[in-house]
């Protein structure tokens, strides 16, 4: 007996894919770009912005693991969808909080924190 497996669309999974790594590499594009501001605002030394940006990245390896193992044990395919939603739902935020010089924060302030994640 011949098990008929459903054909795969490997354009819309390659498409998927692309569209998460270019939104990756947007937010670590973002941490750079705003690390003068970071320096200016906070008073940081070239040395405090190296750990802001290497606390970023450790962080990030971090969460690729613990996502890469829950991936393992609930579904690839789960747990990339997940993410992507909380990866845009966060974003969402970010972008309705606006600046906090601008007017009243309406979002929690821990928007960013969970796009970055």
């Amino acid at each position: 007996m011949i098990r008929a497996t459903p054909p795969i669309n490997r354009w819309r999974a390659f498409s998927l894919l692309a569209v998460a790594f270019f939104m990756t590499i947007i937010d670590l594009t973002i941490v750079n770009v705003s690390l003068p501001t970071i320096a200016r605002d906070l008073q940081f030394t070239q040395t405090n912005l190296q750990w802001v940006a290497t606390a970023y990245a450790l962080t990030f390896g971090g969460l690729l693991l613990l996502g890469g193992r829950a991936a393992d044990l609930l579904g690839r395919r789960r747990v990339l969808m997940v993410g992507l939603g909380l990866f845009t739902a966060a974003s969402l935020a970010c972008g309705l909080e606006g600046s906090a010089c601008s007017r009243p924060r309406r979002w929690p302030a821990g928007s960013r924190p969970a796009r970055a994640s």
